[in-house]
């Protein structure tokens, strides 16, 4: 963040994060089967609150930094690890929070498989000729699930539908916060969830940013930046292998494979 935040505030802080094992250098395979360098647990900050406490104040530092008319007037934490940073802001800067609610799109994504699999049934059933009572049945069965699953996530118009908890107000400027950024699906997943919120309240939001604690350089600043909002981080993930490296923790061997591993996935995704 250049002199925003003082180097040796961040390359502290790369410190503390290897420290505590929310960085961790070796040979880790991810969710897509893939395997990486590093593997990064931000969630350990909740257990070291002097280290979350830094991590607000120093993002707490960007923001005050910026133009009144870009600075947040809410920040949105995502949660778990996102609303532990949020919160870690607020304490700093007296910014308030609010949170997103992940039960209304996990409902909405269920729904859409039922409602996918019962046409395809219904079809499937028409194709053998079974008898229109049992079919008649068998869709009502289905259809009385998907109200239920509607009615559980507050989708239906005569339900509560809420999808941020906590105060947001007509005219705020809000940031999205979370503990890091790969390829901001769920920064663009909060980012709707904030708009159908302001929308059910018949209020008007700005969305102003989003913040993270690392980014990992897989095409989520990118991203962000196609639908017009800035990424705002304290580190990247060759920063604080870089930091790491000039402190002696890391050997030029270890550096230089994470190095070259985010090339190769920034290259594979089409961003160098």
């Amino acid at each position: 963040m250049g002199n925003i935040v003082e180097k040796n505030a961040v390359v502290e802080l790369a410190k503390d994060l290897y420290n505590v094992n929310a960085i961790k250098f070796g040979k880790f395979t991810l969710k897509s089967r893939r395997e990486s360098p590093y593997y990064i647990d931000l969630r350990v900050l909740s257990s070291h609150p002097r280290i979350l406490e830094r991590v607000g104040s120093l993002m707490g530092r960007i923001i005050e930094s910026l133009p009144e008319e870009k600075k947040p007037t809410r920040l949105c934490g995502i949660p778990a690890a996102g609303l532990a940073v949020a919160n870690a802001i607020s304490f700093s800067t007296g910014i308030p929070v609010c949170y997103t609610r992940k039960e209304p799109i996990v409902y909405k994504d269920l729904i859409a498989r039922l409602r996918k699999f019962l046409e395809e049934e219904k079809s499937k059933l028409l194709e053998k000729d079974v008898n229109q009572d049992y079919i008649n049945s068998f869709c009502e069965g289905y259809e009385k699930a998907i109200n239920t699953i509607e009615e559980l996530g507050g989708l239906k118009t005569h339900g509560i539908m809420r999808y941020v908890d906590g105060e947001i107000q007509d005219g705020d400027r809000i940031a999205i916060v979370d503990d890091l950024i790969t390829t901001a699906e769920s920064k663009l997943e909060a980012i709707n969830l904030i708009k159908l919120e302001a929308k059910r309240r018949n209020i008007s939001v700005n969305m102003v940013g989003v913040y993270v604690l690392i980014d990992r350089e897989q095409g989520g600043k990118e991203t962000l930046e196609k639908e017009g909002i800035k990424l705002y981080s304290l580190l990247t993930v060759r920063e604080a292998a870089k930091y790491l490296f000039e402190l002696g923790i890391l050997d030029s061997q270890k550096y230089n494979t994470i190095v070259n591993y985010t090339l190769e996935e920034r290259k594979h995704l089409g961003l160098e």
